[in-house]
């Protein structure tokens, strides 16, 4: 059960974080995706599901695409605001919203 509660404790939630690259990042993710792997599996927050985002003809990563369950959307932000990529300025649009899995 996500979004609701539990023995009077709210229970976690699920979060989408979608990123889109800036152009011409290539280079700059290959840089940085150490430190981003090692920071995804640190355990900040619990990803669900995450993977890059690829062009149409599958030549290169065009953003960042994350499920991601946690107690409250300030704790996406401040995951999503230490990410290595994050701080390197790979992103030109972030967009963090609330999911409710109805499916899945």
């Amino acid at each position: 059960m996500f979004g609701g509660k539990t023995n009077g404790k709210k229970s976690p939630m699920l979060y989408l974080r979608i990123c889109f690259d800036k152009p011409d990042m290539l280079a700059r993710r290959d840089e940085y995706r150490q430190a981003h792997r090692a920071y995804l599996a640190s355990g900040v927050v619990k990803l669900v599901q995450a993977g890059p985002m690829m062009a149409d003809d599958d030549s290169h990563n065009i953003g960042s695409f994350m499920v991601v369950e946690a107690e409250d959307l300030e704790s996406v932000k401040k995951f999503h605001d230490e990410d290595p990529f994050t701080k390197a300025g790979i992103f030109d649009e972030v967009r963090i919203c609330r999911w409710d899995r109805h499916i899945g």
